[in-house]
């Protein structure tokens, strides 16, 4: 069973009425993209547990040159795929769009030693949006793996999602560049040091 998520175009996606997904809230995504506007047009971007995909979607349409979404669960993988390249902007772009199912954690290890086909040997994502179930734990895992791969450098600019609620523990790998709230949930921007 699903229901739809609309974008900031207006468009409808696919969300499934699991317990298993949270899908980034509207307004989340509409502040989000305000605030990095200018940075994501031909930007490369890593979405980590990317549920329905509305983040990569909402990237896709505002001009981001590569994508990356990684997810575990093969129900929300199938609707990430579906709702990504079912928008107009991501047509004929299988090269540059990538829908993966695997554990993050798993798929950060195995891309440290071999990155893809259609992807540079140096290459770097600009953005990476993190946002594991909020009461997983993951965050800090998670973190050290993407600090120590090679796929992002001082330039790269971390997002994590989590509830406001819950303080991030943040490792010796990052540092604070910005943080909001909005409702429940708070965004935080890291960079590595």
């Amino acid at each position: 069973m699903s229901s739809k998520l609309r974008l900031i175009s207006g468009k409808r996606i696919i969300s499934p009425k699991l317990d298993i997904t949270r899908p980034t809230t509207l307004m989340v995504r509409e502040a989000l993209f305000n605030i990095l506007r200018e940075d994501v047009p031909n930007s490369n971007w890593l979405d980590l547990y990317s549920g329905t995909g509305s983040i990569s979607c909402e990237a896709i349409n505002h001009g981001a040159k590569k994508i990356f979404a990684i997810e575990k669960n093969r129900k929300n993988t199938e609707i990430c795929f579906r709702n990504i390249f079912s928008l107009d902007k991501s047509k004929n772009r299988e090269k540059d769009i990538a829908v993966i199912k695997e554990d993050v954690p798993s798929w950060i290890k195995s891309t440290n030693k071999k990155f893809y086909i259609n992807f540079p040997k140096d290459f770097i994502f600009d953005f990476v949006y993190l946002d594991p179930p909020y009461q997983s734990g993951y965050y800090e895992d998670v973190l050290k793996l993407l600090a120590e791969s090679k796929f992002i450098n001082e330039k790269t600019t971390i997002i994590c999602e989590h509830s406001k609620n819950v303080s991030l523990s943040i490792n010796n790998y990052f540092k604070v560049k910005d943080q909001r709230v909005y409702g429940q949930t708070k965004l935080v921007f890291l960079i590595k040091i």
